[in-house]
């Protein structure tokens, strides 16, 4: 029985009045009915939505510390005055961009969490180069032919593209497929920029390639060009489907990034069970007169995230989707003769969503411990968070993991976790499951402490909750 059938069976089974009708008063709360849905999420319904801020954002600008007289020294000419970084303030010591107005409104509601300080060991300032290591994981000085995503997408499916599941494992929105989404095998992904526009193009001849007994480099390439085309076949029509069946709730703003999330709202919500999302916004390359160029685009940014959230949130899809921002770098500390930046290293990045944890994750940047150029050190490995969200949001192994990304064996908590099977195995036997939850309903009742899941100190609903989040745990 997986979480969902869970939920069921055990309103039905009349553990709702077991449980001092929590379960009734939830249902008839919306308040409450998004985290009853996130414990009925297996980790195959959820969604990983990425935003790529292609060119380097400036992260000093994006969220500043504006009690820090380092950061006004090095940069007296496009530093965010105090009073305008103070306009979105996150706590006593940095505040938000003033163009991030949404995204302070998601901090306030806990439904977004920044990590500050991302980078990894010798980083690269090349564009080319940097973004590569961003999306294969690799290390600065070791070159990888598939994507962080892909090897995630391939450790799960190890029989694709043989066997294809009956859904598109991943969307990227743009003419190329992501490298961050290729396998041994090729791409485990599909790349659009419109649902109908891709039906039509695939439905032109609606025939499938011919495959090549030929072991030659022309008989791998049409291999290669035969499984694109059966994928593109089989897919189509599922894509424009959902896209036809999915509605936006809220309207969006008319730029390119917030239409392509208005696309993916209008896909989850249409059925489509694809688990990756990609999209990108581009011109974060600031050299020159940054400060009005990463103004609109951080407001572009903003205004599209907050409305897709806001969408996801009013069609019920918010608890079983996870956004997150990356770029290929951060920008140099000092400010250039040109009210711009230059390629920097590391930088915060946000997660976004009902199940995160909210708030800021790391120190403020050391202006005192920077590396021989004077720029930032990082606090946290880019592939740490990757790892991170493979845990936690997938609940990936973590030898399987370590498969994906060598050497990652340490996680940050940037998401609500899942309680120790110990503390929800009621019955011993090594797996949480409906047994489990009736001697959980039964001891709720009488207020026994040793039903206190999440450990605040008394039984309550979020005890419930938590005790959902771990139900289907085993050894």
């Amino acid at each position: 029985m997986n979480r969902r059938d869970f939920l069921t069976k055990s309103t039905q089974a009349g553990a709702g009045f077991a449980l001092g009708g929590f379960l009734a008063r939830a249902y008839g709360n919306p308040s409450a009915v998004g985290p009853l849905a996130a414990t009925a999420i297996s980790p195959n319904d959820r969604v990983l939505v990425i935003v790529r801020l292609d060119g380097g954002n400036d992260g000093l600008n994006t969220l500043i510390p504006f009690e820090s007289n380092d950061y006004y020294n090095s940069r007296p000419n496009i530093a965010i005055p105090a009073g305008r970084a103070k306009i979105n303030r996150l706590t006593e010591t940095n505040g938000l961009h003033p163009a991030l107005s949404g995204f302070r409104r998601m901090f306030d509601s806990g439904t977004m969490t920044a990590v500050q300080g991302v980078g990894y060991p010798n980083p690269n300032r090349s564009h080319f180069r940097a973004t590569d290591i961003w999306l294969t994981g690799s290390e600065s000085d070791e070159v990888l032919n598939t994507g962080w995503l892909g090897r995630y997408l391939e450790a799960v499916h190890p029989d694709f593209p043989n066997t294809l599941p009956s859904q598109p494992l991943a969307i990227d929105i743009g003419p190329v497929l992501s490298l961050s989404l290729l396998g041994r095998n090729g791409g485990l992904g599909i790349a659009l920029r419109d649902p109908q526009e891709f039906f039509d193009l695939v439905n032109l001849g609606n025939k499938n390639v011919e495959g090549s007994n030929h072991l030659t480099p022309a008989g791998f390439e049409l291999d290669f060009i035969r499984q694109v085309n059966i994928e593109s076949i089989q897919y189509s029509s599922q894509i424009r489907s959902a896209a036809e069946r999915g509605r936006n709730a809220v309207e969006y703003p008319d730029t390119t990034l917030a239409q392509q999330l208005a696309m993916i709202s209008r896909l989850i919500a249409g059925g489509l069970r694809s688990r990756i999302y990609l999209v990108s916004q581009r011109g974060y390359d600031t050299h020159s007169n940054q400060d009005g160029r990463q103004e609109d685009l951080l407001k572009d940014l903003d205004e599209a995230i907050f409305a897709f959230q806001n969408d996801l949130d009013r069609l019920g899809q918010a608890h079983r989707t996870l956004g997150m921002t990356i770029s290929e770098f951060g920008r140099r500390v000092a400010e250039n003769g040109s009210a711009g930046t230059d390629h920097g290293t590391a930088a915060p990045l946000f997660l976004f969503g009902p199940e995160v944890k909210g708030g800021i994750v790391g120190p403020d940047p050391n202006f005192r411990h920077t590396d021989s150029r004077g720029d930032f050190h990082h606090t946290y490995d880019f592939r740490q968070v990757y790892a991170s969200l493979l845990k936690s949001w997938f609940e990936v192994p973590a030898d399987l993991i370590s498969s994906v990304l060598p050497g990652q064996s340490s996680f940050l908590p940037l998401l609500n976790e899942a309680p120790d099977l110990e503390a929800v195995d009621f019955t011993g036997d090594g797996k949480v499951d409906f047994s489990d939850f009736l001697s959980f309903a039964r001891g709720f009742g009488q207020e026994d402490p040793a039903y206190d899941v999440d450990g605040d100190g008394q039984t309550g609903f979020s005890d419930f909750v938590s005790f959902a989040r771990g139900y289907g745990k085993h050894r």
